[in-house]
């Protein structure tokens, strides 16, 4: 009787410490190797990372130390006895990327992990709750570095499962009709609310009295008054098949053909899935004698939280904006990575970008975008700009999760990525000069014949695009647009290598970015106009030219203001690409209220058109005039504002890699308030902006346990009155147009006004 008691004891005991019901301050959010649910994934990592998020006992509360314990079973764990590694306590305020440092880890086993903590009273936290996490192969032989294999998961009740080894694996969702339509003829109509990437699950009850032996089914993305669009145009689908039919109840799935690939790196679903396309909408054509007991759209995507982020403001159209992007983001990830489109499939290091940045503003998941790198490194795609887009997103990788493995383990990779094998006498660089040799291409993983520069997209040329999105850019052997990317890719080629300590290479990108950026001014700036040209040898000058040295901080500060008015004339002639930089641009040169403004325009270029045609994800072009033949309904390089958002309306930014310092400048325009909570690797972060546009400012913020932050408020006019949690304060300093005040953890309210 003891016996029996001890077990349920101890088992009710294991399912609420594996289920995350720890008590008091205990850590949450643990990750292994970057993974908040490595229990259903692999790693392939003899010596894995830990982090967690440290929760306050106190006011204004740090971690001062910790303790990690490993073993072979979660029973050894809650006894007391880790038999594989035991920090014991170490005096440390590091909460992530802790290496594990234990007996050697065998492949193709379960592991369990937890940790306590103490903070500044010396105190320790209860334990976390315990995480597994599994092994897969170590040593295998891979086509590339950072493969990541669709493997087969052994759980301990002797079934198994399959998952991807590295990063989080994707997962069928099941969504329910939200509209439901009989046809006096029969028919039947279904809308499901939102487009993705899914097949139909139904259960059918089926009289065969009548001979037929197949039932139709169609889906499609876009609607049409209660209806499917049948010629949706451009890429936008619909499609109508059959489903085979038995007598009686029975479930069914809608077969979808197999994707077949059509550009050199797409992608295809692992064959024990079913195929995927997609839909918003169904319509079944009935016969006698049928009835759909159910109906179920299968969304395919990676694990989701969709309460780690969200925002809302005065203004519906922004929150409609955001939660379009929102959703577009982890929509597209049908693959386990940042592959989307239905025509094609595969990853572009641009997209990528785009989607990594806007992943870390909706969810605490850093895998699949460390994964979508990985690939993109050994799997170059054509634009000569999108290479440098590699540089970008190692950078982003360290920045967001203050991890060194990817840009260590990369580096000689990343130094080619930032095309420096293109640099002519000039001191520029050009895709047009000959140095495309086999050995340079090579240096970047691109398999093609040569790169060629893209400027924007889509380009007008030959009448394909007939309208194009290049504002008539004017492409020379030298582009502007291509020497501004370089210029990026230098500076933060320069922040990689003082991460990795290459002293050598930090003077000598340092110094080449100067360099370029003095020629770059030379060669393209018109000092008639002051504003940039497309390159040298053209007297033409397009939004392109200019914005991108705006977003990269090659315009000096005596000729910002022409080239900040030249970039508001040119309204939104680009693409939906290449608005992430206009944002950037504009917000960056502290233009809040205009960059509101163009972000919630009401015109056939934004984000709101693409809500009034009615996609629910966002689209590959402005609007199909745009791009009249290849448009897809499901493109998340358009979702930029899921990040922009967060990160320049309400100013939330990480001041080092890893966020334990935080800069907190939010640049919220006319908007009378605004929210947002922000998933970072040490834990949320919530900002709350009310004001009087003009008059006063109030901001409350919560920042985790173990950082610090740097509150930026307007200078409202050179006399102002500053409250901190209530009380006058006079610890601000003026920097520019803003008034800084430092910030403990936890939660402070700072307020601003004229005097």
């Amino acid at each position: 009787m003891k016996k029996n008691f001890r077990y349920i004891a101890f088992s009710l005991f294991s399912f609420i410490a594996l289920n995350g019901f720890a008590q008091g301050n205990a850590p949450t959010g643990l990750l292994c190797d970057l993974l908040p649910h490595p229990e259903i994934a692999t790693i392939t990592n003899k010596t894995p990372d830990f982090g967690w998020i440290v929760n306050a006992g106190v006011k204004d509360d740090y971690q001062s130390a910790y303790r990690v314990q490993v073993a072979t079973s979660a029973s050894l764990l809650l006894d007391g006895h880790p038999d594989l590694w035991d920090s014991e306590k170490k005096l440390s305020g590091q909460s992530i990327n802790i290496r594990y440092g234990g007996k050697s880890l065998q492949p193709h086993q379960h592991y369990y992990w937890r940790v306590c903590t103490w903070g500044k009273t010396g105190i320790q936290s209860p334990w976390s709750a315990i995480q597994r996490f599994n092994t897969s192969d170590f040593d295998l032989a891979r086509p590339w570095p950072g493969e990541s294999r669709w493997v087969e998961l052994p759980e301990e009740n002797g079934k198994t499962s399959w998952t991807f080894e590295n990063r989080e694996p994707v997962n069928f969702h099941d969504v329910a009709p939200v509209k439901t339509i009989a046809y006096k003829n029969g028919n039947i109509f279904y809308d499901f609310k939102k487009d993705a990437f899914a097949y139909l699950a139904l259960n059918i009850t089926w009289d065969d009295r009548v001979k037929y032996d197949s039932l139709e089914v169609s889906i499609g993305e876009k609607g049409m008054t209660d209806s499917i669009d049948r010629k949706p145009g451009g890429g936008i689908l619909y499609n109508s098949y059959k489903i085979a039919l038995k007598k009686g109840v029975h479930d069914y799935i809608l077969e979808l053909p197999r994707f077949v690939p059509q550009f050199p790196h797409s992608e295809v679903m692992p064959l024990q899935m079913p195929e995927v396309i997609p839909f918003r909408y169904a319509e079944i054509k009935t016969i006698p004698g049928l009835k759909v007991n159910s109906i179920v759209q299968k969304a395919l995507y990676v694990k989701f939280n969709p309460g780690a982020s969200s925002f809302s403001c005065s203004d519906d159209k922004l929150n409609q904006i955001y939660e379009l992007c929102k959703y577009s983001t982890i929509a597209n990830t049908f693959n386990g990575d940042y592959a989307n489109s239905e025509r094609e499939r595969m990853m572009y290091e641009a997209d990528c970008y785009i989607q990594q940045m806007s992943h870390y503003a909706i969810d605490r998941d850093f895998a699949t975008a460390r994964y979508s790198t990985e690939n993109l490194i050994y799997h170059a795609s054509w634009p000569t700009e999108w290479i440098n887009h590699s540089v970008f997103m190692a950078w982003a990788d360290y920045l967001y999760t203050g991890n060194k493995d990817l840009i260590e383990q990369y580096y000689t990779d990343l130094k080619a990525k930032t095309l420096i094998g293109l640099e002519t006498s000039e001191g520029l660089i050009s895709s047009r000069t000959g140095l495309q040799t086999k050995s340079f291409l090579a240096s970047i993983h691109f398999d093609g014949d040569m790169i060629h520069d893209i400027d924007d997209w889509p380009d007008a040329d030959q009448g394909i695009y007939p309208n194009g999105e290049t504002d008539n850019y004017e492409r020379k052997d030298y582009n502007t647009v291509v020497n501004a990317f370089y210029y990026r890719a230098l500076i933060l080629m320069s922040r990689i290598a003082r991460a990795t300590n290459h002293p050598d290479d930090i003077a000598f990108f340092e110094a080449k970015a100067e360099k370029v950026k003095k020629k770059f001014n030379e060669d393209f700036f018109d000092s008639v106009n002051k504003i940039y040209i497309d390159g040298i040898g053209s007297r033409h000058f397009s939004l392109q030219a200019t914005m991108f040295p705006l977003a990269f901080g090659l315009v000096p500060d005596e000729y910002k203001e022409s080239v900040v008015n030249y970039v508001k004339s040119k309204w939104m002639a680009c693409s939906v690409y290449a608005a992430n930089y206009l944002m950037e641009a504009l917000y960056n040169s502290e233009q809040g209220n205009y960059a509101l403004e163009l972000m919630t325009n009401d015109s056939d270029r934004g984000w709101l058109n693409m809500i009034r045609v009615g996609a629910t994800m966002t689209t590959e072009a402005w609007d199909i005039k745009y791009d009249p033949h290849d448009i897809s309904w499901s493109h998340a390089w358009a979702a930029s504002p899921a990040h922009i958002i967060p990160r320049k309306i309400m100013g939330i930014e990480p001041a080092e890699p890893g966020y334990g310092k935080i800069n907190i400048k939010p640049q919220p325009g006319d908007l009378k308030w605004a929210r947002m909570k922000l998933p970072t690797i040490r834990g949320e972060i919530s900002v709350d902006i009310n004001q009087d546009p003009g008059n006063w400012f109030t901001v409350a913020t919560s920042i985790p346990a173990n950082t610090t932050a740097k509150i930026y408020l307007p200078k409202l006019s050179d006399k102002y009155l500053l409250t901190v949690d209530g009380k006058v304060s006079k610890t601000g300093k003026i920097e520019g147009n803003w008034v800084v005040v430092n910030s403990a953890s936890g939660s402070h309210k700072f307020g601003i006004k004229k005097s």
